[in-house]
């Protein structure tokens, strides 16, 4: 009894209510200070980042004058994706159920100047993990902004297995940090950002790290916004730290609202990579084209298609990947029992390089989302 009277002392607020929790997840960190994205050929840029699956914000904590705020989040997909094409035996479907747990705490001092989070996440929201992984995120990272200037430092650890909301798999251990600044030139926005991250193979237990030094361009007008990037990173294993495979790329992003009902969003990436030791090269080349049509303010249609493609000196690396999405997202109206929606989501992959069985993977998923109940 005195532990509660204590706890309903410290916290301001106190509320266990199942709340709609905005897209953009915590644990997703934003793509301007993203330096180590997901690969095949860098593509991830140009990859379909649809609305996240329906979910409940189980618990909030907030102590004091927003010291600190606790949030708890859950939510579960059901699984229902066929064998990859081109995979070896027949496995028949895999069925079941991923589960995806949020923690995040957070603490805003000196009116956003300086905002401190806290996270620890687990994740099988792909296929099932297997004995060996440990589909687990934690974050720590500072960030904030003072006048036209803003700042973050960051550090992430993620087991493999872990699969984020936004469909992202970590397919072996990886360490990231992160430095990054920007300064608001109206109607320019210029970024920088430097970071490392240490990856170990879960076969070979090999640690490989990579060091990335970025910096972005952005402007905004009314109607439409660019975003200019270019990075150079250098690869190398902690066996040979002195071979490294050096890498350039470049990246261009343009968004264009025509009325409030369409947007437009094409991008263009190429990356080149070089190993001084073999002379070898790798250029890839991506393109994706999004569009976003709203006819009102409870419906949305929105359909994403990317290309990429490796051409190599190593015949191993040479390949190329198709990625289409379509999604629909509709709030049905409000009743006694809340908000109801529907969202319907199809995705297609297709992947095509000689180190996949048969020289081909191809993957069609979707899912139908129906919200019956709102708090």
């Amino acid at each position: 009894m005195s532990l509660l009277i204590l706890v309903l002392c410290l916290c301001r607020t106190l509320a266990f209510a199942q709340a709609e929790v905005s897209d953009a997840f915590p644990s997703e960190i934003p793509d301007a200070t993203e330096l180590f994205a997901k690969s095949f050929a860098g593509i991830s840029g140009a990859q379909i980042n649809l609305t996240p699956p329906s979910s409940k914000q189980l618990l909030a904590l907030e102590f004091g004058s927003k010291l600190v705020e606790l949030k708890a989040t859950y939510f579960e997909k059901r699984l229902e994706e066929p064998v990859l094409l081109g995979s070896v035996g027949d496995h028949g479907d895999l069925k079941g159920r991923g589960k995806y747990a949020d923690l995040l705490a957070v603490s805003s001092q000196f009116g956003g100047k300086l905002i401190a989070e806290a996270e620890a996440a687990y994740s099988t929201l792909g296929f099932p993990a297997s004995s060996d992984q440990l589909p687990i995120m934690t974050r720590l990272e500072v960030h904030g902004s003072w006048g036209k200037a803003g700042y973050g430092l960051s550090n992430r650890s993620s087991g493999p297995g872990y699969v984020s909301p936004a469909g992202v798999k970590i397919d072996h251990a990886r360490d990231e940090r992160q430095l990054w600044a920007d300064y608001d030139l109206s109607p320019y926005r210029v970024r920088g950002a430097v970071g490392e991250m240490w990856e170990e193979n879960a076969t070979t237990h090999q640690l490989t790290l990579t060091r990335t030094t970025a910096t972005s361009l952005y402007l905004n007008k009314p109607s439409w916004n660019a975003g200019l990037s270019s990075s150079y990173s250098t690869v190398a294993n902690s066996e040979h730290l002195d071979q490294r495979t050096l890498a350039f790329t470049n990246g261009l992003s343009f968004t264009y609202r025509f009325t409030s009902l369409f947007t437009l969003k094409p991008n263009l990436s190429f990356k080149q990579e070089w190993a001084p030791i073999t002379g070898l090269k790798t250029d890839t080349g991506s393109a994706g084209f999004g569009l976003t049509f709203t006819p009102s303010r409870d419906l949305q249609l929105i359909g994403r298609v990317s290309y990429a493609r490796d051409s190599s000196d190593d015949p191993l690396r040479a390949g190329s990947m198709v990625n289409g999405a379509t999604a629909l997202n509709w709030i049905l109206g409000k009743s006694f029992l809340g908000e109801q929606s529907l969202s319907l989501q199809l995705e297609y992959k297709n992947e095509s390089r000689l180190t996949i069985p048969d020289n081909h993977q191809a993957n069609f998923t979707g899912s139908v989302q129906f919200k019956l109940l709102g708090f």
